[in-house]
């Protein structure tokens, strides 16, 4: 029970980073397109720099707000249709476990190309002339922390797979 309530505690704290992250950049994005849209009748000055700022809130919205969604197991899907077919909880969790384990092998190649486009990374932005870095570390830290949460759900569903308890009450009639 203490390395569940450890695991909980890990998840809120990267929940709350995220979701501060990604509605601190939302709130920027809204003010800066307000003021652009202020700036296109009342041209009082020129936000030549835009787009290096919209650049880097999407992508670590996008990036961040996906690791978020994956901490929760709560990407959308076709449906779960082929769960449905099959018969006994040890079955659907070795369909489940196969799902991890391609969504694992997923993120563990996109942390690697995505490590590499950030190591190669030297450009600087045009305006504020910080790295493209910054931009592109969104990918390689969240694509980490995916593939870290892929293989805790795939722990997850061998234990599910293996545990003899469960599925001896599953399978029991109430």
């Amino acid at each position: 029970m203490k390395a569940k309530a450890l695991l909980e505690k890990i998840d809120n704290v990267f929940l709350a980073i995220f979701k501060w992250i990604c509605v601190s950049l939302f709130m920027l994005l809204t003010i800066i397109i307000t003021a652009n849209v202020f700036v296109r009748y009342v041209p009082v000055m020129s936000l030549h720099w835009l787009d290096e700022i919209v650049e880097l809130a999407f992508a670590w919205m996008v990036f961040f707000g996906s690791a978020a969604v994956w901490i929760l197991k709560g990407h959308f899907s076709a449906g779960d249709w082929i769960s449905r077919l099959l018969r006994g909880p040890r079955a659907k969790a070795i369909y489940r476990l196969i799902v991890d384990l391609i969504a694992f092998v997923f993120m563990a190649v996109f942390f690697w190309y995505s490590r590499q486009l950030f190591n190669r990374a030297i450009e600087v932005t045009a305006v504020f002339e910080f790295p493209k870095k910054v931009i592109y570390a969104c990918m390689p830290i969240s694509s980490a922390i995916m593939a870290l949460y892929s293989l805790r759900f795939i722990v997850e569903r061998l234990v599910e797979i293996f545990s003899p308890k469960k599925h001896d009450q599953t399978s029991q009639p109430e």
